[in-house]
């Protein structure tokens, strides 16, 4: 199998998960990187062994190489869009971080580039490339669920905030300019994906929502003037055609231990999804066990109420294990159980739009809904879909000052 040489657009934090689960993929190796900050990127490029030729300050000097297969883009929120388009524009496919852009419009534009470039993109949804949310949508196509009516997104740390609490992340998560906004940007793309792909994709008909940014901010944690300029906490409720409704709730930090698990309710059954993948599952696990960034790997596990043979009945589907012996049989199914693994499948061809997991469309939609909870919590009423779009203004960035010079977006 040829190699699939890549090359990474920011070497924050971000990156280097990624680099995690590239190094445990077969004929996958990243080759080039670019990064605004020189320093991080020399102690970058030691760390992982690329020479210093093949390091870039400017990531439009590394798109004028002939010898890439592809561009993994690990930059923040508001450069996904300006970013993402200038490599699909430079002649690359294209693999971005979530969420897709901070706002319906910009993920717009990025979903519109793929054609207008005639080149590949994915967006990086952990969530969904997994056993937990495989079998869970088996089980709806299925009819075991009967009538999907209800579903709840949740998300919650006891506090948690990246950038803040969390000093390991960049203070970019904090910054409206960069980060767009909190949690439902971040672990929410996760939750709000999953339920939205498990469930077939309903068409969102209006939401109505509340943002919040009062968890006490110890201003110890804000040297130097640093301003927290995004949300803490955000809820909302969402009507889908077909009459399902869905509450979310998504937080970094919350004075409560537990505020439950994402479920999905149907006439005849449901499904609890506990443990949902929000770091990148088995392949994005060090040597030692642990998750860059913190945390250990996840195991997602199914629980399913319903009847079965007239009975009311409780099952827990240990998904992993389940993935395991299904790998054994058919091992074409592995590559439906991560992110990249998936992504270097379609840019080598052995998987199609007609077979792949379509993430950029999943992710479009979850940035409707996402950005309808905000413009709803602004205005102080509910909102259509059709006012999120006609509403949604563009939040990526045009102009990004760097330490070496100016760089201008067009996108």
């Amino acid at each position: 199998m040829k190699e699939l040489r890549i090359g990474i657009i920011g070497t924050g934090m971000i990156s280097h998960r990624h680099m995690t689960v590239w190094s445990n993929i077969p004929d996958t190796k990243v080759v080039a990187a670019a990064e605004i900050d020189e320093a991080k990127l020399r102690q970058w490029g030691e760390q992982y062994h690329i020479p210093s030729d093949c390091l870039y300050t400017d990531f439009r000097e590394m798109l004028k190489r002939d010898d890439l297969d592809c561009i993994d883009v690990c930059v923040h929120n508001n450069l996904h869009t300006p970013v993402s388009v200038a490599v699909m524009k430079a002649g690359f496919p294209c693999y971005s971080e979530k969420p897709m852009a901070s706002t319906y419009a910009d993920a717009k534009i990025l979903y519109d580039a793929q054609k207008t470039y005639g080149q590949k993109l994915a967006v990086q949804i952990s969530s969904i490339y997994n056993l937990q949310t495989r079998y869970a949508k088996k089980l709806v196509a299925e009819g075991k669920l009967g009538d999907i009516y209800h579903a709840r997104s949740v998300g919650h740390r006891r506090e948690g905030r990246p950038g803040m609490d969390m000093p390991f992340f960049s203070r970019d998560f904090i910054n409206k300019e960069i980060g767009g906004h909190g949690p439902l940007g971040d672990l929410g793309i996760y939750h709000l994906a999953q339920m939205l792909y498990i469930m077939g994709m309903p068409k969102l008909q209006s939401v109505y929502g509340c943002s919040t940014d009062r968890y006490f901010q110890d201003p110890r944690l804000l040297p130097g003037g640093l301003k927290y300029e995004v949300e803490d906490l955000s809820v909302g409720l969402a009507r889908f055609e077909g009459g399902i409704s869905m509450d979310i709730y998504e937080d970094w930090a919350m004075h409560v231990d537990d505020v439950g698990s994402s479920f999905i309710a149907g006439s005849m059954g449901g499904l609890k999804l506990i443990d949902v993948d929000t770091t990148g599952g088995e392949l994005a696990q060090s040597k030692d066990g642990s998750i860059i960034g913190g945390g250990m790997v996840q195991n997602p596990t199914l629980e399913f109420f319903g009847y079965e043979d007239g009975q009311m009945v409780s099952k827990v589907i240990d998904c992993q294990a389940n993935g395991r012996r299904e790998a054994l049989v058919d091992p074409k199914v592995r590559l439906y159980n991560d992110n990249q693994v998936h992504w270097a499948a379609y840019v080598r061809g052995d998987l199609t739009d007609e077979n792949r997991i379509d993430s950029p469309y999943i992710a479009l939609q979850t940035a409707l809904l996402s950005e309808g909870i905000i413009i709803s919590g602004n205005l102080g009423r509910s909102v259509t879909a059709d006012e999120i779009e006609a509403m949604s203004e563009p939040m990526g960035v045009r102009r990004q000052q760097t330490p070496w010079g100016v760089i201008e977006y067009d996108f």
